[in-house]
């Protein structure tokens, strides 16, 4: 009894370590709506570095705590779009959000 008592403890503290942090979600989304914002006004698309260093300059003068880690993650969903895709999105904020928040969670 005490066996499987132990067993469904340690399992139910791993399930809770390995449960999501609230507040991640809504960095992502922030993450998100600046590299939106920051796309919305390009003619091209931009490497992983000047999206990272456009993102830093934004959020740090916000006085965040810049995840650089994080802003890669974001700016690899959007990077995996197609051009197309890409060239739709930059015009229309709300649905580029979305988008990239799914391609960013399709990742994880």
């Amino acid at each position: 009894m005490k066996v499987w008592l132990l067993a469904l403890i340690g399992l139910s503290l791993s399930t809770s370590a390995l449960a999501e942090d609230p507040n991640a979600d809504a960095e992502q989304n922030v993450y998100a709506s600046q590299l939106c914002h920051l796309v919305s006004s390009e003619k091209s698309t931009g490497t992983m570095d000047s999206y990272v260093t456009k993102m830093k300059a934004q959020i740090a003068s916000g006085q965040s705590e810049f995840d650089e880690e994080m802003a890669q993650e974001v700016i690899s969903g959007w990077l995996q779009l197609g051009e197309d895709e890409r060239s739709q999105l930059r015009h229309n904020q709300q649905q580029c959000e979305q988008t990239v928040m799914t391609q960013f969670q399709q990742e994880d």
